[in-house]
């Protein structure tokens, strides 16, 4: 990892979000497909990447939600949705200054450039 600038590095557990309201966790989700105007509803919210009350990217949140157990388990959500929050995580690791894996680039429609 060569830049780990604008991003909270502490460990992960999502946990941090039990009894917490869902407006915030939808804030922090990369996919929400809870309609606009809607009271917001947790299960309609996927890949929680940030902590309560952080404005910054959980680099170990985006590099799980990136993994076998993150997006491409993800069932029962628009094929839009996922595309929009790959290339969310594609975005966060170039910016972190990785290339994300192959899987995150199919389904963002994109193709994975050379390390």
């Amino acid at each position: 990892m060569t830049s780990r600038k604008g991003f909270d590095l502490s460990p992960w557990d999502a946990s941090v979000w039990d009894g917490k309201p869902a407006e915030q966790y939808c804030a922090a989700c990369l996919i929400d497909e809870n309609p606009k105007g809607a009271k917001k509803v947790k299960e309609k919210c996927h890949l929680p990447v940030k902590k309560p009350g952080s404005k910054k990217y959980n680099l170990r949140a985006v590099f799980a939600a990136a993994g076998g157990r993150g997006i491409t388990r993800l069932k029962g959500v628009s094929a839009e949705a996922k595309r929009k929050a790959a290339r969310r995580i594609i975005s966060l690791y170039r910016k972190a200054g990785e290339v994300a894996p192959a899987a995150i680039y199919r389904i963002a429609g994109m193709k994975r450039p050379k390390k």
